[in-house]
């Protein structure tokens, strides 16, 4: 009876209007957008270059011997890693496969010592934090907010879907001055889901999709960069540079950068990505959008309980900045307990499991996986000696930054360990910083930025959330950001350049 029961319900809630704003799945095209199907009778040419690309990457970085510097360990890992990125670019397997592979091989060719070491990347707290994080998504597409949101917007934006796409990268890159870029696009990605369903927006063809999911993943990014609460990484650089120079920056003169650089970049980025996926008009949509959130109805418990929940867990993440215990993961955690705390029930686990981002998480635990292996192994220490010993650090000390900036930009967008790379690349830059006499927070400012995000392959969290939809395909992330990335770093190191050496607006402050 009680199984009788249950399946009635769910037919019920299959005819409501909430339902059919429901996350697409891999059956609703998501699949086919990240290549994952064929179609019937065609050979997967793509897919079987990325196998045969990756098997040959692994087999030569077997064959290279170790040296002093780096470890023949080091070597395969890097080698796996690569290998793992040609199979995501071509779409040999889904995601989370390929990681799973990319696993095995460590393991296999004995680059780490066990599988429990080799699993470390599902320890990291950001990984836990992506999953917990889908209760925000998971709220929305089970009330009425995504629909009364998706309503206001269309009200505000009319037609013009550019307008629109604008205005949610907007929110996002606001919404992440203050907040984990991360949640800020879960933010934006859960207000954007109902708006795509309603326009029958297709997962892989949908250009408004592709600008949407996109454009809210690159605006978490600007915005975390903004304030130097925006992002740990910005604590981690301030940090950094207190230890090792004795040195700190204040709030207002991070500021003084972070605001223009975020001024200028958010309005260039929106405009290419609009130029490279010209969004579909939904002016013919715009009646049936209006019908479909008519719907809503009057406020009911339900949708005043998911309410307080969107604007606590916010809430909670910005206090966190202040208070250690409101850890950004634990918050998300919260917020998973609070769909199911008696009294609330927002939602059935069956419910939540249908949505949640399961696959996003094995993807990226599988991706901190392989970056540890490289890092442990001391592959990203070797690079960035390599580079830092290279002699680049004897020209004009622009243009040191600059190429600094560019090449921590490639090294982060296919090893995407952030942390490490700070500890790595800041303390040399800021004691170069002191002996050629250019102001120390230079450095703090552009690696902090940097290493925040990329605008080039899916393979950090704030990509990574969005991809899992399905509506762009992992080259097209580089499609639609490759000169947006270029212009942010050029962008970033002239005028941090600008405002603390030539200007001398924002200096270090002696601890």
């Amino acid at each position: 009876m009680s199984a009788l029961i249950q399946e009635t319900d769910r037919q019920k809630s299959a005819a409501s209007p909430i339902d059919g704003l429901s996350l697409p799945r891999e059956s609703d095209g998501a699949a086919a957008a990240t290549g994952h199907l064929q179609p019937k009778g065609s050979f997967p040419l793509k897919r079987v270059i990325g196998a045969v690309l990756a098997a040959l990457i692994v087999v030569s970085s077997c064959l290279v011997p170790g040296t002093e510097s780096l470890s023949r360990e080091g070597v395969m890992a890097i080698g796996v890693l690569l290998a793992s990125v040609a199979m995501w670019f071509c779409g040999t397997m889904p995601q989370g496969v390929v990681g799973l592979v990319g696993i095995v091989l460590l393991v296999f060719l004995g680059v780490v010592p066990s599988l429990t070491e080799a699993l470390s990347g599902f320890t990291s707290a950001t990984t836990w934090f992506i999953l917990c994080v889908f209760c925000m998504t998971a709220i929305m597409q089970k009330s009425t907010l995504g629909l009364r949101l998706t309503r206001a917007l269309i009200g505000w934006a009319g037609a013009n879907s550019r307008k629109l796409v604008f205005a949610f990268m907007l929110g996002t890159a606001v919404a992440s001055f203050f907040m984990t870029d991360t949640g800020a696009v879960v933010l934006g990605m859960s207000m954007a889901l109902p708006l795509l369903k309603a326009v029958d927006a297709k997962p892989g063809s949908s250009n408004l999709g592709k600008c949407l999911m996109l454009g809210v993943a690159f605006a978490g990014v600007l915005g975390g960069f903004a304030l130097p609460c925006g992002h740990s990484l910005n604590i981690l650089g301030i940090g950094i540079m207190e230890s090792t120079v004795g040195e700190t920056v204040s709030f207002l003169g991070w500021m003084l950068v972070g605001i223009p650089i975020f001024a200028v970049m958010l309005p260039v980025t929106w405009w290419l990505l609009t130029r490279v996926f010209p969004p579909e008009s939904i002016a013919d949509k715009k009646g049936v959008i209006e019908a479909n959130t008519a719907s809503c109805g009057a406020w009911t418990a339900k949708d005043r309980k998911s309410i307080c929940v969107v604007v606590l867990l916010p809430i909670l993440w910005i206090a966190g900045n202040w208070i250690g215990a409101l850890n950004t993961t634990i918050v998300a955690m919260v917020g998973v307990a609070l769909l199911f705390l008696p009294g609330m029930d927002l939602m059935s686990w069956r419910e939540f499991q249908d949505i949640a981002g399961w696959n996003v998480f094995l993807f990226f635990g599988t991706v901190m996986c392989l970056g540890n292996a490289v890092s442990s192994t001391g592959g990203t220490d070797f690079i960035a000696t390599l580079f830092l010993n290279s002699g680049v650090l004897e020209i004009h000390p622009f243009l040191v930054l600059l190429i600094v900036g560019y090449v921590m930009y490639i090294i982060h967008t296919f090893c995407p360990v952030a942390p490490a790379l700070c500890l790595l690349f800041l303390p040399p830059l800021l004691l170069w910083a002191q002996t050629v006499g250019v102001p120390t927070v230079i450095p703090v400012f552009v690696v902090a930025s940097i290493t925040a995000g990329s605008f080039l392959v899916p393979l950090n969290p704030t990509i990574v959330i969005t991809y899992d939809q399905g509506y762009y395909k992992f080259g097209e992330v580089a499609k639609g950001g490759w000169l947006s990335a270029a212009i942010f770093v050029f962008v970033t190191v002239c005028w941090s350049f600008l405002v603390c050496d030539v200007m001398g607006l924002v200096q270090a402050i002696p601890l």
